[in-house]
Formats: C-alpha cells, sequence, structure tokens
C-alpha cells in the first residue's frame, strides 16, 4: 500500500509540474500573439502612412510636369509665332 500512496503522490506531483508548465506556456503564447497582432497593426498603419505619402508625391511630380509642359508649349508657342511673323513681314 505504501508504494502505490508514494506512485500516486509521484504521479500528481509530475501532473501538477505538467499542468503548471502547460499553463505558462499558453499564456506566454497568448502575450505573443498579442504582441504579434500589435505589430501587425503598426506596421499596417505605416504601410497606409508610406503610401498617402507616396500618392502625395505622385501627384505633385505630375503637376509639376503637367506645369512644365505647358510653359514649354506656351513658350514654342511664342517663338513660332514670332517665327511666323517674321516670315510673313519677310514676304
Amino acid at each position: 500500500m505504501e508504494t502505490l500512496s508514494f506512485v500516486l503522490g509521484m504521479s500528481l506531483v509530475v501532473v501538477i509540474a505538467v499542468a503548471v508548465v502547460a499553463v505558462i506556456g499558453f499564456v506566454k503564447a497568448r502575450k505573443i500573439e498579442i504582441e504579434l497582432e500589435h505589430i501587425t497593426v503598426d506596421i499596417h498603419r505605416q504601410l497606409d502612412t508610406n503610401q498617402t505619402e507616396l500618392h502625395q508625391r505622385v501627384d505633385y511630380s505630375h503637376r509639376r510636369i503637367d506645369d512644365f509642359e505647358k510653359e514649354v508649349f506656351s513658350q514654342l508657342d511664342s517663338r513660332l509665332d514670332k517665327l511666323e511673323n517674321k516670315l510673313i513681314t519677310k514676304k
């Protein structure tokens, strides 16, 4: 009977130890999961910010290109008008 009590007592201690280790493992895994969720949210937020900033830069570049194009065509038109006037006055 003593041996059986000893074995049951040791088995109970081992089961309790395994349960404690399992609970600690689950708690740590949950903390890591929550931290990963926060990191994922931060990454998505940063990506959205970067995407918005990139779109603003592209829009600004497009506006500058459009303005430059208008300026070039305006100057070209002016020069062509002057050339046309010179050609007409020489005839």
